[in-house]
């Protein structure tokens, strides 16, 4: 069976590589960049297709609860969660807000972006921490939408 053609809501193309190639050049330009993310690992805090400002890691300090913008492998762009920040490893720990179990350990290098988020919302999740799986469950049930930018 043919891979098809990833297209967007409005019958435009995707392409994964020259997607990724125009978010690290505008980032390491120091530019903000919009676009909404595909998937549903950061369920029910970012939704598929809504759009999300992502501004350039340089000069931020990470911190647990920021949404990290990262690559797992060249061409492949993740948007999850910072749940612990290892500076003397030179690591951040990272795991999607509907995903269970052992965090995705990336190094603060690989970190491009930072999800623009109110300070209210970053103090919402926080405080939701202790609760947050089963918070996360009771808006997807519920269709509750969060939102983050």
């Amino acid at each position: 069976m043919r891979a098809r053609t990833p297209t967007t809501p409005g019958g435009v193309k995707h392409d994964p590589t020259l997607f990724s190639e125009i978010l690290s050049e505008a980032l390491a330009r120091g530019e903000a960049v919009r676009f909404r993310p595909q998937g549903v690992s950061m369920l029910p805090w970012l939704r598929a297709g809504r759009q999300v400002r992502v501004r350039p890691a340089a000069g931020h300090v990470l911190r647990r609860g920021d949404i990290a913008l990262y690559w797992r492998a060249p061409g492949q762009p993740v948007l999850h969660r910072v749940v612990r920040v290892r500076r003397a490893e030179g690591i951040c720990e990272c795991r999607g807000d509907s995903e269970s179990g052992e965090p995705e350990r990336v190094p603060l290098a690989a970190v491009i972006g930072v999800v623009a988020t109110p300070a209210l919302g970053r103090l919402v999740y926080l405080a939701l921490h202790p609760a947050r799986r089963f918070f996360n469950r009771l808006c997807l049930r519920w269709g509750l939408r969060l939102r983050h930018g």
